[in-house]
């Protein structure tokens, strides 16, 4: 079997994309077990991508400029995967409303080669809300006709497939999550938890956070003011949050360090900036708790993920797309509002002499169920019953 991925990789394996991280996850698995993998970035900063980085794949010349035109695309594109790579079976294109894939695309449907398109989360409600007007001109224009012809949308999760299923006009669609790397279960036993200095003193709850910091798609503001209303009802509650990535943008800078000051959470809120590879996995051992209140999601985030495979159990709010794997680790649900969230944080900070043991399970259950090569195996045979 002979998979092309067409997808936005950069250069480098940036802890803030997690599309970025799925693909390489996905594509170095497959290529593992034996499936012929190729990827052709259509990230204008993908040059540099090493064959090291990523073990097993046919790495494709990629763009390196921007594309512009989802009407065209030449025709070398053809010409050079079909040297570099031969003809391939399926060609996936990860991610949407990327002009060049959907120009090649279209060129592909002209050679009757078969494609599959994995959104990452950007056909779901909440994502198709963001810059409505735009999305809206896009898909009349371009972008439905671009999905009306692949053989089948992969989403991440059920409740992704479902709003893809009511949002577009779809042949088929198939659900395989996200999932990580089986060398994070034993991370803990070589890697000490970060040192986050005085702040961890006097604490007996610490809660933490590791993404991009977009406050409004994260629920990050939600979040502080829960912090907020718990602070206020005791100053006795020795809970603390640490947040982990860079911002989004400088709004989300200022909307933050606002937000800090005027609920005088500065001694109970810290912003550690962003964090890669061993010193982010680090950050998440030394959390007892992992928070993440985003108000929509993609698929199923990779952080939650992460953190369960490392032994910590989470806190999720519905539009994560996880509810039913954080309850199975025994983790706990809050709705998308502060009253909802500080409610579940104060039963949690009840309950925090069984933390550990829930932490042991949440990553018993990733072990079993969420490693790439079981994702890669699941998407082998997907992609086998489409052809």
């Amino acid at each position: 079997m002979k998979i092309l991925h067409v997808g936005p990789v950069n250069s480098t394996n940036n802890v803030a994309s997690g599309v970025n991280q799925s693909i390489r996850g996905s594509i170095t698995a497959q290529a593992a077990i034996g499936i012929e993998v190729g990827l052709l970035s259509s990230s204008p900063t993908s040059s540099g991508i090493s064959k090291e980085e990523l073990p097993g794949v046919c790495l494709i010349g990629g763009c390196n400029r921007r594309h512009y035109n989802p009407w065209f695309v030449s025709r070398k594109w053809i010409e050079q995967i079909r040297k570099e790579f031969g003809v391939p079976d399926v060609v996936i294109f990860h991610s949407t409303y990327i002009p060049f894939q959907i120009a090649l695309g279209r060129k592909c449907r002209q050679l009757g080669w078969r494609y599959i398109v994995t959104p990452h989360g950007g056909m779901n409600a909440g994502a198709q809300n963001v810059k409505k007007t735009k999305r809206f001109i896009a898909n009349t224009l371009f972008f439905r006709s671009f999905v009306k012809h692949a053989v089948a949308i992969h989403a991440k999760s059920e409740s992704s497939a479902r709003q893809v299923q009511s949002l577009f006009a779809v042949k088929q669609v198939f659900t395989v999550p996200n999932a990580v790397d089986e060398n994070l279960f034993s991370i803990s036993k070589h890697l000490p938890a970060a040192n986050l200095g005085t702040f961890a003193d006097d604490v007996d709850l610490m809660l933490g956070f590791v993404g991009r910091i977009n406050v409004h798609h994260k629920g990050l503001d939600l979040l502080l003011e829960a912090m907020g209303i718990i602070k206020s009802q005791s100053e006795e509650n020795k809970i603390k949050l640490f947040m982990i990535g860079p911002f989004f943008t400088e709004g989300d800078k200022k909307y933050v360090l606002s937000t800090i000051k005027s609920l005088c959470l500065e001694n109970v809120v810290k912003l550690c900036g962003p964090k890669f590879d061993q010193e982010k996995w680090s950050y998440f051992l030394a959390c007892d708790v992992f928070v993440h209140t985003s108000r929509f999601e993609a698929g199923i985030p990779l952080a939650i993920i992460e953190a369960m495979a490392l032994g910590c159990p989470c806190l999720a709010t519905p539009q994560n797309n996880m509810t039913d794997v954080v309850r199975r680790g025994v983790g706990w649900e809050c709705q998308p509002d502060p009253e909802s969230i500080a409610e579940a944080i104060m039963s949690i900070y009840e309950k925090r002499d069984s933390l550990k043991a829930l932490g042991q399970r949440s990553q018993e259950l990733i072990r079993t169920q969420f490693t790439w090569r079981n994702i890669a195996e699941q998407t082998r045979d997907e992609y086998a019953k489409l052809l």
